[in-house]
Order: C-alpha cells, then sequence, then structure tokens
C-alpha cells in the first residue's frame, strides 16, 4: 500500500512538472497575427467581466493591465490592414490608442477599488471594440482569407 501511494505520488508530481513545462505561455513580446491578439483581448475581457461580477479588484487590474499589454501585430498582419484601409489606418489606430489608454485607466480604477470608474471605463473599452468591429472587421478579415 505504501509503495502504491509513493507511485501515485510520484506519477502527479511528474504530471504537476511536464505541465507546467508544456503549457506555459511565453514571457515574450513575440508579434502575433490579428486573430490571435484579438481572442487575447476576448480573454482579457472575460477576466475583466469576472472580476467586476465578483468585485475582485485584482482580477479587473489584470485584465486591464493585459489588454494595454498585449504583443504587438506581426509584421505581416500590420502590413495587410494597412494595405486593406489605406486612408482609415489613422481611425484603427484612434481605435486601438483609446482601448489601450481607457485599459490603462480601468487597471489605476481597480487598483483605487473604484467600481463606478471601473464601469465607466469598461463601458469606453466595450465601445471602442465594438465600433472597432463594426467599422473594419469584415474588411480586415476578408482580405486576410483572400491573402491566404
Amino acid at each position: 500500500m505504501k509503495n502504491q501511494i509513493t507511485v501515485i505520488f510520484i506519477l502527479l508530481l511528474s504530471g504537476v512538472i511536464l505541465t507546467g513545462l508544456t503549457f506555459n505561455e511565453p514571457e515574450t513580446k513575440d508579434s502575433l497575427d490579428l486573430p490571435t491578439i484579438m481572442r487575447l483581448i476576448y480573454m482579457d475581457i472575460q477576466t475583466i467581466n469576472e472580476g467586476i461580477y465578483t468585485e475582485n479588484f485584482a482580477l479587473i487590474e489584470q485584465g486591464a493591465a493585459a489588454i494595454n499589454e498585449h504583443p504587438p501585430l506581426s509584421d505581416e498582419t500590420t502590413a495587410l490592414v494597412k494595405k486593406t484601409l489605406g486612408d482609415r489606418m489613422p481611425a484603427f489606430g484612434q481605435y486601438d490608442k483609446l482601448v489601450h489608454d481607457t485599459a490603462d485607466s480601468l487597471k489605476h480604477a481597480a487598483a483605487d477599488h473604484d467600481m463606478e470608474r471601473v464601469l465607466e471605463k469598461y463601458q469606453i473599452i466595450q465601445q471602442g471594440c465594438v465600433s472597432c468591429h463594426l467599422s473594419f472587421r469584415n474588411e480586415i478579415t476578408r482580405a486576410r482569407i483572400t491573402a491566404e
């Protein structure tokens, strides 16, 4: 019996170690494509949602910081977006800046445990994301599919 417990313990420990080594996210700022960044931001939004609904300011702060600090667009994606949007690229950049700046403000509001400001900043982020998607998403998606 003692040997079985030891074997089970070693297997569990090995599994934990291997899982940690295999699934850790890289800590680098490698560039990513736009859909991957959007999925990461979506997960960050979900973190903020959970933080708001559970009044967990640390989660809100974590999600907001992750939005503000996401990896940059890859050179290929940047070129595709610039080519697709042309002279409308500054508007795309304004939405990006709005979301990043507001995510930083949201992080500070969460650090201050100011739920009213958190909700105000969160609404601005949501509106910025939705407005950008309405303005550019379909066009960029079509261009991406065509380029593949």
